[in-house]
């Protein structure tokens, strides 16, 4: 997961006269009613659109590229029709927020859906954020859109909100831990994301792995490189070897590109040769 700035929010949720503005408008009279109320501005084509582009059509918990594969879910952080309270699925959920700009995000299926996987540590069988949306303190969760958000702090991370950086240590083998503050504990919104959306399933790590192996073999040519070119007096023949090891590097760096999936993780090997990003 890295920051992503948000977007302008695009026409269809933009203004009184937009279709989301007169979907929550119909959603506060159905809530006051008891009625149930469909929402469908949140998957307007300019939505998608936008949204694909400002993750650069990766998932937004786990930078999985979706391009390639399954279809993205344009995802509520806050649940819109039900959230888990202690264990027990509760209607309503975030109904108020369903066509709120600032509330979606693109997540691939893994992340988003609840369903069982195989993970690479034990005791975890499934994962999926589906209806979670747990927060620090119940008795300070945003309940109706008549009552202020006062103080609601969740514990899940919006990569557009937050800096997964502070929360996310990515390691050197595909894992991801919880950054440890200097008491040695853990971030709690860093160990309920992991766990919520599943950033610990074997097929991720193994991919995250597989990529920072290319970086570390094209850092470790390009040292190489660097290290014949520094022994050799011939200056033809020096110059070459600089050129492939800056060619290397440069290689190397392309994986840091927003558009490539994993990034977070292809920084942990530029760390780990105390390369500056």
């Amino acid at each position: 997961m890295i920051r992503v700035e948000r977007a302008e929010c695009p026409p269809s949720l933009n203004g009184p006269d937009s279709k989301g503005s007169r979907e929550r408008a119909a959603a506060l009279v159905a809530q006051a009613a008891g009625r149930k109320t469909k929402f469908k501005a949140y998957r307007e084509s300019d939505v998608v659109l936008t949204l694909r582009e400002m993750f650069n059509k990766k998932c937004a918990y786990c930078e999985f590229n979706y391009a390639a594969g399954s279809p993205e879910d344009i995802e509520h952080f806050r649940p819109k029709g039900a959230v888990v309270i202690n264990g027990q699925l509760t209607k309503p959920g975030y109904y108020w927020l369903a066509a709120e700009w600032s509330n979606l995000l693109p997540s691939c299926i893994d992340c988003n859906r609840k369903r069982s996987k195989e993970f690479v540590v034990p005791n975890q069988a499934s994962s999926g954020k589906a209806n979670l949306f747990p927060v620090v303190d119940e008795a300070h969760r945003w309940r109706s859109h008549t009552a202020p958000n006062v103080n609601e702090q969740p514990l899940l991370l919006n990569p557009c909100d937050d800096y997964p950086d502070q929360h996310l240590e990515f390691l050197n083998d595909g894992l991801v831990r919880a950054v440890a503050d200097t008491a040695g504990n853990p971030s709690p919104k860093g160990e309920t994301s992991i766990e919520v959306f599943g950033l610990l399933r074997h097929d991720l790590v193994e991919q995250r792995a597989a990529k920072q192996l290319m970086i570390r073999a094209a850092i470790e040519r390009a040292l190489e490189a660097a290290e014949i070119a520094e022994d050799t007096d011939d200056i033809t023949r020096r110059e070459k070897w600089l050129n492939l090891s800056a060619n290397l590097l440069m290689d190397a760096r392309a994986h840091l590109d927003p558009r490539q999936p994993y990034r977070a993780a292809s920084e942990a090997i530029f760390r780990e040769y105390g390369i500056p990003l």
